[in-house]
């Protein structure tokens, strides 16, 4: 491509365009890491320390919502917890009610699963 072509006065928008777009797939694309977040880690922390729930993972998930910079503007719109004691219906529905006390989250929002051995 030619530099002068790219000085043009009719390239700028173009180009602020460009620049605009990547900026925001860095922003976005550095959020999603395969770690958990603060918000996550801080919730599974809460959830390991109930009676029988034992080691806790969570992962939540945001709806479309967004503002112009991909920042989140709503809260959660779903939650899946796995959990070792997860296979005790007790431990169970009472990770599913601190999901929903902690997140406003609907009971159909909230999936509660068994954590596999080897995570254990």
């Amino acid at each position: 491509m030619n530099l002068k072509r790219l000085m043009e006065p009719k390239a700028l928008p173009w180009l602020v365009a460009a620049a605009l777009v990547m900026a925001l797939l860095l922003t976005v694309g550095g959020r999603d890491t395969g770690m958990a977040s603060q918000e996550e880690q801080r919730i599974a922390e809460v959830l390991g320390a109930m009676a029988g729930a034992g080691k806790v993972e969570v992962a939540l998930f945001y709806g479309g919502e967004t503002d112009a910079l991909g920042g989140r503007t709503a809260g959660p719109t779903g939650a899946v917890v796995v959990a070792e004691g997860a296979d005790d219906l007790s431990v169970r529905l009472s990770l599913i009610r601190a999901m929903r006390t902690l997140l406003g989250l609907p009971e159909s929002a909230v999936d509660v699963f068994v954590m596999e051995e080897e995570r254990r």
